[in-house]
């Protein structure tokens, strides 16, 4: 697993930065905003049961980092034959308080006791990172990531140069520059792995239309 301060060090490497130009707090920012791009091209796909404790339309859920739901199972028997049977689609996900929260449209609802299996995509991790406990990114992406928080770094950099006295001549431009082509391979790797993630847009079944709809 690839913990925050490996990714620093492959980070200031990736700079040159013998010189201690780029603090932690700048690397781990940088960090920060590609993996949050990261995450919108490639979520982590995780799953997490909800046991009701108050009957009702309106489920508060626990799920880390949770932003769209891709499958719901409700009721859900972890030992039943075919767990995913019951399968569902009259629902819709949204935030309360920063909470997410599953409100049910159809006329089965949640009762006390009954558990609910959600699968859905979350945000990607680093360990140490913002007190993350594990690292998500996949290996074979490790690479990409600091490339582009390498990029994000620079420029970050390079705007500050600008409020600065006694730079050099061209050294603004030319790290923005560096830093903007780093970026732009790192969105370059986005385009390519969203069409490896296979999360489904549309639901696997459908409502009838009319009586003939079938």
């Amino acid at each position: 697993m690839t913990t925050l301060a490996s990714y620093r060090t492959r980070i200031t490497n990736s700079l040159d930065d013998t010189t201690a130009k780029y603090t932690n707090t700048v690397i781990d920012e940088a960090l920060r905003k590609v993996l949050n791009t990261y995450t919108r091209a490639n979520p982590n796909i995780t799953t997490t049961t909800h046991t009701v404790t108050a009957a009702g339309r309106k489920q508060t859920i626990t799920a880390a980092g949770l932003i769209a739901i891709i499958q719901l199972v409700h009721p859900y028997d972890a030992t039943a034959a075919d767990p995913f049977r019951l399968e569902r689609e009259d629902f819709y996900q949204t935030y309360e308080n920063n909470s997410p929260v599953v409100y049910f449209s159809g006329p089965k609802l949640p009762q006390i006791g009954d558990v609910i299996y959600i699968k859905y995509g979350a945000k990607q991790t680093i360990k140490d990172l913002d007190a993350a406990a594990a690292t998500s990114v996949r290996n074979d992406h490790e690479d990409i990531i600091v490339i582009g928080a390498a990029g994000q770094a620079a420029m970050m950099r390079a705007s500050g140069l600008n409020e600065q006295w006694g730079g050099r001549p061209g050294e603004m431009s030319a790290l923005m520059s560096w830093g903007q082509n780093q970026y732009n391979r790192f969105q370059e790797f986005l385009e390519e792995i969203k069409q490896e993630v296979s999360i489904p847009l549309f639901p696997s079944a459908h409502w009838p239309l009319d009586d003939w709809d079938n």
